[in-house]
Order: C-alpha cells, then structure tokens, then sequence
C-alpha cells in the first residue's frame, strides 16, 4: 500500500499540473470574453483602454466571487534555506497547544518526495492533517513533531514571533484566540483517507 500510494503521489502531481495550467488560461480566456462581450453591449464599439478596464473589472469580480477556475493544488518552490529562527517552543507549547502545526500548507517536490509529510489525498499537495486538525505527524498527547529531525523547509523556516494570526502579543503569550477559532479547525476525512487509515489499522 506505501507503494501504491506514492505512484499515485508521482501521477497525480504531474496531472495537477497540466490541470493547473489549464485553469489558468481558462480564467484568462473567460476575461477576456466577458470584457469584450460588456464593451461592445455598452458602448457599440471597441477602444484598447476600455477592453482593458473591462477585462480588469471581470477578473476581479470573477476571483472575489469565487468563480476562478482551479483544482485546488499547489507545490511549494522554496529558496535557501536560512538559520531556523530560535523560539523556546517548550515554554510556549502549554499555551500556543502547537497552534503552528494546525496550519495549512503547500508541500514542496522534495518534501514529497522525501515522503516524511504525507500530503492531503484530497487537497494534493497540502500537508495532511487529522481529524483534529494537527498534522498528522503530530503526537497527539504531547504535540511534539514526529518527524523533526525531517520536517519540511517552511517548518524550520516558520517563526510564530512576529505572526499575529498565533499571538495578540507575543511577549506575554497571549493568543489570538479569535483567528485560531476561526481558521484552525479539523478537517472531514474524505474516502481515501478513511480507506489509507483503516488499511494502517
């Protein structure tokens, strides 16, 4: 099954990304279209600025609605990795509960590849997370990382010091309870996660 999962990680990426670049030039094409379309209704002819404007209008108010074309998949491209910021995380984890390890995000080509972070079957290629919503390497009763030492480069890079999405004031350790609530939730498993997590059992 470790097998079978990881072709199905090597297929996948490389069909999310031509599915990508598709949605894209679909979500440029549909601009374009709809621009020209309001220009020549409202006006009876057309003008370079003016289809311009209209494009723009119709891109913005296609991506605040929602409409934009995606598969919901992203790789992460990372660069030099710096000195890993330095946070007494033991001293704040009776507070904080890992708040940084309920975070969503992209995994780069070599953290997949590397394999110790499993993506999200369901969101490729976004961390996995449990049902809790910690990520899945995540120690349910002590919160510590499973996979330290391995962990991918936005988790060594990451410093909760200046993220006010964790903290309200991070001198005195007092959470933003009220982002935390709002964003940091479980997630619902889907079936090929129910399927992977009863075949371990």
């Amino acid at each position: 099954m470790d097998e079978l999962e990881r072709q199905l990680e090597r297929g996948t990426i490389y069909t999310h990304t031509v599915l990508s670049e598709q949605a894209e030039r679909t979500n440029e094409n549909e601009a374009v279209v709809n621009g020209l379309i309001d220009v020549l209704i409202r006006r009876g002819l057309v003008g370079a600025d003016e289809l311009k404007r209209a494009i723009e209008a119709v891109r913005q108010e296609t991506a605040a609605t929602g409409q934009l074309a995606s598969v919901h998949a992203a790789i992460r491209v990372d660069g030099e990795p710096g000195p890993p910021p330095v946070i007494d995380c033991a001293a704040r984890l009776p507070v904080c509960r890992a708040a940084c390890c309920r975070m969503r995000f992209a995994l780069s080509a070599e953290d997949i590849e590397a394999g110790a972070l499993k993506w999200d079957l369901g969101r490729p290629y976004f961390n996995r997370r449990g049902p809790d919503g910690y990520c899945h390497r995540s120690d349910a009763t002590t919160r510590a990382c499973g996979v330290y030492d391995e962990r991918p480069h936005v988790c060594r890079a990451y410093s909760c010091a200046n993220d006010t999405r964790i903290w309200t004031d991070f001198e005195a350790m007092e959470l933003n309870h009220e982002w935390i609530d709002a964003h940091l939730g479980g997630d619902e498993p889907g079936p090929v996660e129910i399927f992977m997590d009863a075949y371990a059992t």
